[in-house]
């Protein structure tokens, strides 16, 4: 037993260390970009020999989409939930989702030359698939949130998604607030409806 214990104590913390190195490469990425990133440089950010990031991937290429995956997470983490947090003042929540936007825009812009890179654009598929089944998810919870249908608010939600990701990218809100006003409105409209129907009661004879 306590040798099971042990085993399981030491796949934990190479996980630990995999998920450590993966977060230092990606800050490596995100500061010098994908292209003038070197295995030298990740393997000096690692503090490690010039070839020692292979003994955590087994080449560049694998590094690159691990923390493309990471990238997306951590863009993830930083803006949506707080966001869906915020939904009960939806002035505030575009307030402060501009601010993390500003704040993570260095990530999403390494994410985007990873995903547009040739290179690259057949082992992200499957990191672009999980992206887009965790989105489904955050759907559901902004329709929990302001109690109405998935359906109903999921165009939205991936509208609101697709406008902050592009801002990210170039830097400019400009084209993007038409996008952002749709959706913040129905947001606004739904979460509106839900109140009249929870302080509206329906009495029968």
């Amino acid at each position: 037993m306590d040798e099971l214990k042990m085993k399981r104590s030491k796949v934990v913390m190479e996980l630990d260390r995999k998920r450590e190195v993966i977060n230092i490469c990606l800050d490596c990425f995100i500061e010098k970009g994908l292209t003038e990133t070197s295995t030298r440089g990740l393997s000096t950010a690692l503090k490690l020999q010039n070839a020692g990031m292979y003994h955590y991937f087994s080449s560049k290429d694998e590094a690159v989409i691990l923390c493309a995956e990471e990238a997306a997470l951590r863009l993830e983490r930083a803006l949506i939930p707080q966001a869906i947090a915020d939904m009960d003042d939806l002035d505030f929540m575009m307030d402060r989702l501009k601010q993390n936007a500003d704040r993570m825009a260095p990530t999403m812009q390494f994410l985007v030359s990873v995903c547009t890179s040739k290179r690259y654009k057949k082992d992200m598929q499957p990191v672009l698939e999980r992206l887009a089944r965790r989105y489904a998810c955050y759907a559901q919870q902004v329709a929990s949130k302001i109690d109405c249908r998935k359906e109903d608010i999921e165009l939205y939600v991936y509208m609101m998604i697709t406008a902050v990701s592009n801002y990210m990218i170039f830097s400019e809100d400009v084209f993007v607030r038409p996008q952002v006003e749709i959706a913040k409105d129905a947001l606004e409209r739904f979460a509106h409806s839900a109140g009249e129907t929870e302080g509206g009661a329906v009495y029968e004879d």
